[in-house]
């Protein structure tokens, strides 16, 4: 087995086996709307749930590779809401469609054709179709790191959901390393 250590490998090396054994990793395909009433809809894998009691969800942002902020963060920033959207196998070339680089008044709903329905307490819609999501308003932000990355956390305050949802995770899509994505298909119920 190799050892990458880290200050004595490049960045490249650490970011590709970060992405690659943090895995599976679930997939917050957030909604948010901007200032002027743009809905946005982009993919992000370095999301999870914190807590409970109260309900806290928290994703990682980057910056663009010009250094500005992502329409999310900026949305999120403005607007103080979003949505996270549980990402299934039959929403998942749509879903990476939406994580192009579109300029800040395009909205990747529109461009794409996805289909969505109202939220009950925040503004940003959520995707029709999805098996649960989670309406999410701001708590904090955290800047960390060297880049620095966004970590967003959010306040789940309503959750939609299929019954199915409850019983089984199958379909449910997770990012892995590079540009490779799994589906859950096989579950294990240990007693």
């Amino acid at each position: 087995m190799k050892v990458a250590e880290v200050g004595k490998c490049e960045q490249r090396e650490i970011s590709k086996l970060i992405f690659n054994t943090v895995v599976p990793r679930p997939i917050a395909w957030i909604t948010t709307v901007s200032g002027t009433g743009v809905v946005n809809l982009a993919p992000f894998s370095f999301y999870n749930a914190i807590t409970t009691k109260p309900p806290l969800v928290f994703i990682s942002i980057g910056k663009r590779k010009d250094g500005s902020e992502k329409d999310t963060v900026r949305n999120i920033k403005e607007t103080g809401e979003f949505v996270t959207n549980v990402v299934t196998k039959d929403l998942l070339e749509k879903m990476v469609k939406t994580g192009e680089d579109l300029p800040p008044d395009e909205s990747e709903i529109e461009k794409f054709n996805v289909e969505t329905v109202p939220s009950k307490k925040v503004k940003p819609p959520i995707v029709k179709g999805v098996p649960a999501a989670l309406e999410c308003k701001l708590k904090e932000i955290l800047e960390i790191g060297d880049t620095p990355m966004s970590v967003i956390i959010g306040e789940v305050v309503a959750i939609h959901y299929t019954d199915e949802i409850l019983q089984s995770s199958k379909n449910i899509v997770g990012r892995l390393g590079g540009k490779r994505y799994t589906v859950i298909n096989e579950e294990i119920e240990l007693r």
